[in-house]
């Protein structure tokens, strides 16, 4: 038995690739159910993110990686995947990797706080469709706990990163300040209003706001003291703008080239920055004169750098919650014998009392029923130790092994095949 993690993310596929394995919320449900049909998997979770698409199994005998890797192509109906674009953990290293990614050192932009709640949301989805069992219940509840911490007790936390502060250091880097520059942004939910608060707080100026439901652009422009418009009039307010924040994806791109209207050799360029996974610019844009596009993938160069302090603090955290785990899931395996080993104790009272009984024909039933549960207790106590300590040792078969023959439990311990 084994915990497997396997998919794709920004460190193993660029952002295009990755794109086509993104999976809507309505598609989620589907894909959980395939997933959990596969062969030798009890438990499974999608975690789909703009930046990583990565299932997580425990399974009752080992299906290689390829197997769900072949299960998420066609259920996007993709040929198979190169497995050079992909990445597969098992055992201590998927563990550990789940707890990395709750804590944000995993992301694009290491320690945004926007991946915690993305792993709780997959998490309670797989949850609530009863395809997690006590393995990755225990996993994910562990790894959330761990990414709380990180982001309450260290300075990674403290950083409050995201891809809408990776979008401000790309404009600083082609703008220099961004106080007081006009900001366009396409889009209308999370990502934008986030990208609104970030790019507000720095001191830009937030001047139009454009989506593809004008209602949708006026609620967060009158948020941020914006003017609204539609897809269809973009040509009409590039020319009054320092940047573009698309902050939407779709299947097809939204911003197109004809949006786009800038004087050719404008010094500085209009950047556009897209946050879209699929891409919400199409690749046309960043050949126009006077233009400076940013995708995904190319965020990454312009970040600052992290304290290496920040970063040992969080991976301290993380290491311990991952041992954490690590001991608790090696201690089921000695669950088979502990309770093989109690119902022995238990029959061997019971028969003992039954053979007791007829020997005590003066006790009432109140004090037959004392004899009885004294004698239960003082087994729960002596088997107390035992039990303790082979749940300690259970990663080591040997001992396991010994603890059988010690109480002759070969016979009697179910689900066991060594």
């Amino acid at each position: 038995m084994s915990v497997l993690v396997t998919g794709i993310n920004h460190k193993t596929a660029p952002v295009a690739f990755r794109a086509r394995f993104v999976f809507a919320d309505a598609e989620v449900t589907e894909a959980l159910s395939a997933i959990r049909t596969l062969p030798g998997v009890d438990e499974c979770l999608l975690l789909s993110t703009c930046n990583r698409t990565e299932v997580y199994t425990h399974t009752s005998h080992d299906p290689s990686a390829a197997v769900v890797q072949r299960a998420l192509c066609d259920l996007k109906r993709l040929p198979a995947i190169s497995s050079s674009a992909c990445m597969a953990l098992d055992g201590a290293g998927a563990v550990q990797h789940a707890f990395r990614v709750a804590a944000g050192l995993e992301s694009m932009v290491v320690g945004e706080a926007q991946i915690l709640g993305q792993v709780r949301r997959a998490y309670e989805t797989a949850r609530d469709r009863g395809v997690t069992g006590p393995v990755l219940n225990r996993l994910m509840q562990l790894a959330i706990a761990a990414g709380k911490r990180v982001r309450r007790e260290t300075p990674l936390g403290a950083r409050s990163v995201s891809a809408a502060h990776a979008a401000m250091s790309a404009c600083r880097q082609v703008l220099g300040s961004i106080a007081g520059r006009r900001i366009l942004i396409v889009g209308a939910g999370e990502m934008a209003a986030l990208v609104v608060k970030v790019f507000t707080a720095a001191g830009a100026r937030i001047a139009v706001v454009a989506n593809r439901t004008l209602d949708g652009a006026h609620l967060l422009a009158g948020r941020a003291g914006a003017r609204p418009v539609s897809l269809t009039e973009l040509p009409s307010v590039t020319t009054e703008i320092d940047a573009m924040i698309v902050a939407v994806g779709a299947l097809d791109p939204i911003l197109r080239h004809d949006h786009v209207r800038v004087a050719a050799g404008r010094i500085p360029p209009l950047v556009i920055v897209d946050l879209g996974v699929p891409r919400g610019v199409e690749a046309e844009v960043a050949a126009l004169p006077g233009v400076m596009v940013y995708d995904m993938d190319a965020l990454s160069d312009v970040l600052p750098s992290i304290p290496s302090d920040a970063v040992t603090a969080a991976e301290r955290i993380v290491d311990d919650a991952a041992d954490r785990f690590m001991r608790w899931y090696a201690s089921r395996a000695a669950e088979p014998i502990i309770a093989a080993l109690r119902h022995r104790a238990e029959r061997i009272a019971e028969q003992t009392y039954a053979q007791l009984w007829p020997r005590l024909p003066l006790l009432d039933a109140r004090s037959q029923g004392m004899v009885r549960a004294a004698m239960h207790t003082a087994l729960r106590r002596l088997l107390h130790g035992p039990t303790v300590r082979l749940r300690e040792t259970a990663a080591d078969g040997e001992v396991l092994q010994l603890a059988r023959e010690l109480f002759d439990l070969n016979g009697d311990v179910e689900g066991d095949h060594s």
